[in-house]
């Protein structure tokens, strides 16, 4: 995750600098298809120029509305995600307006960014966004010790009497099966890779989670999640190439996920243990061969380059991506349909085959 500073320091609400200390965050999406972060961030060296002008580092008379969010994220120069930070953390935004109960710009203040939305049809720009929704988040939490409940969608906003009535990011997130529950338990995820493991054992770089199913349907993935839940199990769903994946505890000692995987299999569910704890977790468990074909499921390893020596985007090493064609040690591969990268076969892991 890359976070730009670009503050719209021509916006009346940066020029008002009413202080706060953030107590929560509001995800917001923007619901206009235009997924540049230009349209609304004055930073042409690093977002692109807009031409119009009308990003919103500019007055109410010239925007027409008093308006301003924390940050925006969504495609800078080269269709790279990234975020744009345009107004500081200790200012109250004016951002998810008023409710029954007051507001989140104000009184508890939350921090508010917005997702720029594309066609609401890119699976591929959908899930790039989402997982730099959830980095921000992280590091959002961490700054500021901000509890993860405290994470709202502007439509639970409006629910809970603190945001005007207005339904984002669901019309966005719905079209792919995803849910506000299911980007908490994300950020919960990710935080908990970093802290105590909760028996007093300080987390390293691997977390193991002990992971019961995989589903292509979300309702069956639900349904089991709440039979082990009702069971006693603390358990979660991540989403992973289109799949939901249902998970239980996190630990940084292995033999603490094992007893986990031993108690699931006495209360007569199968499992095994992962080792990522991101939203695009590889299983742990080995394949039962480790060739690498056509259409398999596979992930790039950490620092390898593009089969002519090219550099590659960070994000492409935390996901999970489809082999579409393989000649000899060059493999393409494909995200959400489209064409990422050729690279060499012996820098590919084998996630899942197909």
């Amino acid at each position: 995750m890359e976070i730009i500073t670009a503050y719209a320091t021509k916006n009346d609400c940066y020029k008002a600098a009413r202080k706060c200390t953030p107590k929560g965050i509001v995800v917001h999406s923007t619901g206009a298809n235009n997924p540049y972060l230009k349209r609304y961030v004055d930073a042409p060296a690093e977002v692109g120029a807009n031409a119009y002008g009308n990003h919103w580092n500019n007055p109410a008379s010239v925007m027409g509305r008093s308006v301003c969010v924390h940050s925006f994220i969504g495609y800078a120069l080269n269709n790279v995600v990234k975020v744009a930070n345009i107004l500081p953390y200790d200012y109250c935004c004016w951002g998810v307006g008023s409710g029954s109960k007051g507001s989140y710009n104000y009184d508890p203040a939350y921090i508010q960014f917005e997702m720029c939305e594309d066609d609401l049809k890119n699976r591929a720009y959908f899930e790039t966004v989402r997982d730099t929704a959830i980095d921000y988040c992280v590091y959002l939490c961490k700054k500021f010790n901000i509890p993860v409940e405290n994470i709202v969608s502007h439509k639970e906003a409006h629910a809970k009497g603190y945001g005007s009535n207005h339904g984002d990011p669901n019309n966005w997130w719905d079209k792919f099966g995803y849910t506000m529950n299911d980007f908490r338990a994300a950020v919960k995820a990710k935080l908990n890779a970093g802290s105590s493991s909760g028996n007093g054992e300080t987390t390293g770089k691997t977390l193991y989670r002990v992971q019961t199913g995989a589903f292509s349907k979300k309702a069956n993935a639900d349904a089991l999640a709440a039979k082990l839940k009702a069971a006693g199990f603390d358990t979660y769903i991540v989403t992973v190439s289109g799949l939901y994946k249902v998970q239980v505890g996190a630990y940084s000692v292995k033999a603490n996920a094992d007893a986990m995987a031993a108690k699931l299999k006495a209360a007569g569910y199968d499992n095994f243990i992962t080792t990522n704890g991101s939203t695009s977790a590889a299983e742990s468990k080995p394949p039962e061969t480790t060739t690498i074909n056509e259409k398999d499921i596979v992930r790039v390893k950490q620092g390898a380059k593009t089969y002519a020596g090219g550099g590659l985007a960070s994000f492409v090493y935390t996901r999970d991506h489809t082999v579409k064609e393989i000649k000899g040690d060059r493999a393409v591969i494909t995200y959400g349909g489209v064409v990422v990268a050729a690279v060499k076969v012996s820098d590919l892991n084998l996630v899942r085959k197909v």
